[in-house]
């Protein structure tokens, strides 16, 4: 048997991750008299976690830069999400594979993106490819919001 590739990893990391929020909903869907049950759906969840840990580790083992490539972007995702949760956007664009994605600057330079968001402010804030937030001011950023399609 061939040695599992970093992305073989990531594919199961992604399937654990899956099975664990369905698990979460089951827990939830437990009635709270059945409480050998819960603590088995635990258990299970506490099972998974500790797996996509393994993984994580052969990740690390396997590609350290990739490894750190990988949480700099997940620690990026979750200040974005923090900081989304303060703010309303009216625009949220993201990089779909074969596409690009650009935020526009006024000085006529372009920031690639995964993730683009523009605020009702009309200030904006990204993810890089390279896993970094950055935000910019409205009075930096040369494009418009896209809009949402009308139904």
């Amino acid at each position: 048997m061939t040695k599992p590739t970093v992305q073989d990893l990531l594919k199961r990391i992604n399937y654990i991750e899956a099975d664990i929020d369905i698990r979460k909903q089951i827990l939830f869907a437990i009635p709270s008299d059945q409480r050998a049950e819960m603590e088995k759906t635990i258990a299970d969840i506490a099972a998974k976690k500790k797996e996509i840990e393994a993984l994580r580790q052969q990740i690390k083992e396997m590609d350290p830069e990739e490894h750190k490539r990988i949480v700099a972007f997940e620690e990026a995702v979750a200040t974005f999400k923090q900081l989304a949760a303060g703010r309303k956007f009216v625009s949220v664009t993201g990089r779909n594979i074969g596409e690009t994605c650009f935020l526009s600057l006024y000085d006529g330079s372009a920031v690639e993106c995964l993730v683009k968001a523009c605020d009702e402010q009309g200030d904006w804030m990204i993810i890089t490819p390279d896993g970094i937030l950055q935000q910019y001011p409205k009075m930096m950023v040369a494009e418009k919001p896209t809009q949402p399609p009308v139904h």
